[in-house]
């Protein structure tokens, strides 16, 4: 009894040798690409994986898939993998293939590859992980599925995130760059608003005492020198105040209010009711209605656009102003730039001033940028430019349309939801 026991177990013991002789065999042949499918069994009936597909199309296509395509067993063995897997690592095929995958997984992303392994065999999960290999770090994201029943594997997408980690490094510098620029935007506000401000008001101070002083101790062409430091010292101060408006318009907070437009015209024109009277001017507007808007930001650029048309009147016929809106889908207004299922406020202020070539339609909103010399129409350039900073505040656009000596409209298109 004992003998026949004994030869049993050696007979049991030499098929295991073969089998794992069989087994050595296998993955040897995996690794040199020499197998297209194995055989094993399973619950006692025999399994077919194929390692080349039938399908040769989509065989291609993994091989030419832009991430990385593996097949993993339930021990994480890698049974397949395309070539954009074992490239990423900087390795051969031979070294990947019949390799655990579980080698190339960064020691910080051990535990997170094992919870996401243990997952994906049961169904699905996806994460983010670092592959290693020869001191290199990859950044991935990876998505596992089952191939159960169908195969006893778990198939793996491989992405690339190094280029995507690089693109975040370079935008937090970016963002480190632009808050150290508001910072640095912020004290040049200060600055101006106080310290600059402050000179300039004791060079016109001293200058309009010393006209008014010694005036008759005075020759011409000193008075008409202190008179032209007078006019340079109010265009300095008249650009620092432009400029603290633009810096505004780019760092306020932007809190929206329903807003009566009409009420908001009136507070304009009481605004520049000398300015009006002066020039004989006259401001048309119908019923505007409520818009969500910044209350001040908004005011500020009605007040721009009229001062606009009052400044570029002309000598010779009384300034006509004509404000109109009205809501329209993006459709019915004429602006590839508007979304055409979207609803918009459409605001439209024309002038009978002196107007200009349709060519400079986009410059006149560029910063400091004149169409006329500063000795025929004052002014620093900024006011336009900061109309169309309010009217981006707004998600809006705003366009101008000019001709030379029959005026200009300005067109400004605010989404009204």
């Amino acid at each position: 009894m004992k003998a026949v026991l004994t030869e049993n177990l050696l007979s049991e013991i030499e098929e295991l040798k073969i089998r794992l002789a069989e087994a050595e065999q296998l993955i040897e042949a995996i690794k040199a690409g020499e197998v297209d499918a194995f055989a094993f069994t399973k619950n006692n009936k025999p399994e077919i994986f194929t390692l080349e597909s039938g399908d040769y199309a989509y065989r291609i296509l993994v091989e030419n898939f832009s991430e990385g395509a593996l097949n993993l067993s339930e021990d994480g063995l890698i049974v397949y993998t395309n070539s954009y897997f074992h490239e990423l690592l900087n390795l051969s095929y031979e070294k990947v293939i019949s390799t655990s995958i579980f080698d190339f997984i960064h020691p910080s992303s051990k535990e997170t590859f094992k919870r996401l392994f243990k997952k994906g065999l049961a169904g699905q999960s996806k994460g983010e992980i670092i592959l290693s290999v020869a001191e290199k770090s990859i950044p991935v994201y990876v998505s596992l599925t089952s191939l159960y029943p169908t195969l006893p594997t778990v198939g793996m997408i491989v992405s690339d995130l190094s280029e995507k980690k690089k693109q975040e490094i370079v935008l937090e510098q970016k963002n480190a760059q632009l808050e150290k620029m508001n910072y640095e935007l912020q004290a040049f506000a200060y600055i101006s608003s106080h310290d600059l401000q402050e000179p300039l008001r004791k060079i016109q101070t001293f200058a309009s005492r010393i006209l008014e002083k010694e005036n008759q101790n005075l020759s011409a062409y000193g008075k008409d020198h202190f008179k032209r430091m007078q006019t340079a010292a109010s265009r300095m101060q008249k650009l620092i105040d432009d400029l603290l408006a633009y810096s505004r318009t780019n760092t306020a907070e932007r809190v929206f209010e329903k807003t009566n437009l009409n009420t908001i015209i009136e507070d304009v024109k009481d605004d520049l009711k000398e300015e009006i009277q002066e020039k004989g001017a006259t401001i048309e507007s119908n019923e505007l209605g409520d818009l969500n808007v910044i209350p001040f930001q908004f005011h500020q650029l009605i007040y721009n656009i009229i001062t606009n048309a009052l400044k570029y009147s002309g000598n010779v016929r009384s300034p006509r102003i004509k404000i109109t809106g009205e809501i329209l889908n993006g459709i019915q207004l004429n602006n590839d730039k508007l979304s055409p299922l979207d609803k918009y406020c459409h605001i439209s202020i024309s002038d009978n001033g002196i107007g200009f070539e349709q060519q400079y339609s986009e410059k006149i909103f560029e910063v400091f940028q004149r169409l006329h010399g500063k000795t025929e129409y004052t002014g620093t350039g900024i006011g336009l430019a900061i109309a169309k900073k309010i009217v981006e505040n707004h998600n809006g656009i705003i366009t101008a349309i000019g001709e030379p000596d029959k005026g200009a409209i300005f067109e400004i298109y605010i989404p009204a939801t």
